[in-house]
């Protein structure tokens, strides 16, 4: 949702303190300071691609920073830990750099934790992102008990999910962002988005055929080897001049 830009009216010049200095005959009226913008908030600045990928920042940005990512990739979550709060604070926030991330999903955890987090409201999809990367290691040894269910394999893949999701405490997790009962359950159970999320990954490896998570284009261009903030920042920085 795109943030509103509030900008000084009219109105509002003619109430200040110099407005009535100059109705005064006695004085003359200091000229009146131009009241400055409001800042955007990029980061609550997101849209959605036609293929269902999450964007968030500046559409405008000179820098389009995409990631191939899985939420059960440990690389991954490497790169999130570190490149998310500055990635956020000194590029994001300020316009330079619009930030889109790709699902590349690559089991049945990674596949119910990014529908879960592709069901958020997307201005707190970069938090709830880094949320999970940052207890990857607690919530996926977790969700492996599930096959230990009393007729797990039995069970349908739906019903499957369902259980891992349970099982990995994503009902809780997701509950203390704010999600109701209802809406995880109607998250759960959407089939239109099971089917993009499916289209995502499956273009993620076969169209795209990328080699393995996290892939990251700039620009449209893919960058080899990004594994670290370290790798990250000094591409970003190249791309701004």
């Amino acid at each position: 949702m795109t943030s509103i830009l509030v900008r000084a009216g009219l109105s509002l010049a003619l109430l200040s303190p110099a407005a009535l200095l100059a109705a005064t005959p006695a004085k003359p009226a200091p000229a009146a300071k131009p009241v400055a913008a409001a800042k955007k908030n990029w980061l609550a600045t997101t849209s959605r691609t036609a293929e269902g990928a999450i964007v968030v920042g500046n559409p405008a940005a000179k820098v389009k920073l995409v990631e191939y990512l899985s939420l059960t990739c440990p690389h991954c979550a490497d790169l999130s830990t570190q490149s998310m709060p500055p990635l956020q604070r000194d590029y994001i926030a300020k316009g330079l750099v619009s930030f889109e991330v790709r699902h590349a999903v690559r089991d049945g955890y990674d596949f119910a934790a990014s529908l879960l987090l592709r069901c958020e409201p997307p201005t707190r999809y970069l938090e709830s992102l880094e949320a999970l990367f940052a207890t990857q290691g607690d919530w996926m040894e977790k969700a492996l008990t599930a096959k230990d269910i009393p007729g797990f394999d039995g069970k349908s893949g739906d019903e499957k999910m369902v259980a891992v999701a349970k099982a990995a405490g994503f009902d809780s997790f997701f509950a203390k962002r704010g999600v109701t009962p209802k809406a995880y359950a109607a998250c759960m159970a959407d089939t239109r988005a099971k089917e993009q999320l499916g289209r995502m990954a499956g273009n993620a490896w076969q169209r795209d055929q990328i080699p393995g998570t996290p892939l990251v284009l700039i620009n449209g261009q893919r960058q080899e080897a990004v594994h670290s903030w370290a790798d990250l920042e000094p591409l970003i920085k190249g791309a701004l001049k």
